[in-house]
């Protein structure tokens, strides 16, 4: 049996969790789920109240020190962990920096296919000098068969050919031959993203004890954009 390495940290978690939020996400709307309680706190102090006699304005200035002391002694006991969650989530979203840069387009993801190798050195040597109408049926054959060292050949030639002189669109083909796969990689790349600000406006919220709207509409907006 294959095992997981040292070091390596596992958690168990009870119902349906969206794992796309990571643990450390987890953990600050975790906090924020708390401080609802701390609200169920503050009305169970003023049914309390009402069931022994205590008049409503009575019960409301308790329920409120309640509701207060309740989500004080849960922002403070949780500080620790939150931040650190916080960190961890920013650090992930930070180390995507690169990532996001490499797989920035089609293009720039099939120009990297088979770069140094024989097979894309050899297309190259042979399509070098080639006609228009021969480089775009070499180009519908890289789509026909999936051939993405032939298509980074192809872009690797035409690049170098006057814009008006070319008979198809680097884009085009990269779409073709790799855009699902990058569509696949920005998309966790942005959800990853938008899990890092959707922790930190949680957090906001949490500490605050009031919504954060324009915080909430930048994030449904950052949603909306990488759906």
């Amino acid at each position: 049996m294959i095992g997981p390495g040292s070091g390596v940290r596992m958690y168990l978690t009870c119902g349906v969790t969206d794992m796309r939020k990571e643990i450390a996400g987890l953990r600050v709307k975790t906090a924020l789920g708390k401080c609802q309680g701390a609200a169920a706190r503050g009305a169970e102090v003023a049914e309390s109240l009402a069931r022994a006699g205590f008049d409503p304005r009575a019960q409301k200035d308790a329920a409120e020190k309640a509701r207060a002391k309740a989500r004080a002694e849960l922002i403070a006991a949780s500080s620790d962990a939150r931040w650190a969650s916080l960190r961890e989530l920013n650090a992930a979203a930070d180390s995507l920096v690169t990532t996001a840069i490499l797989w920035a387009s089609p293009v720039t993801v099939l120009s990297r296919c088979g770069l140094g190798s024989p097979e894309r050195s050899a297309y190259i040597a042979q399509l070098t000098g080639a006609r228009h109408v021969e480089l775009t049926q070499m180009a519908t054959l890289a789509t026909a068969t999936g051939d993405k060292v032939l298509g980074a050949a192809l872009v690797s030639i035409i690049d170098r050919m006057p814009a008006k002189a070319r008979q198809f669109s680097a884009g085009s083909l990269a779409v073709h031959l790799v855009g699902d796969e990058v569509r696949r990689v920005q998309a966790a790349i942005a959800a990853i993203r938008n899990a890092a600000q959707g922790s930190i406006v949680r957090n906001r919220a949490l500490e605050s004890g009031k919504a954060q709207t324009l915080d909430r509409l930048k994030l449904a907006l950052n949603k909306k954009e990488t759906n």
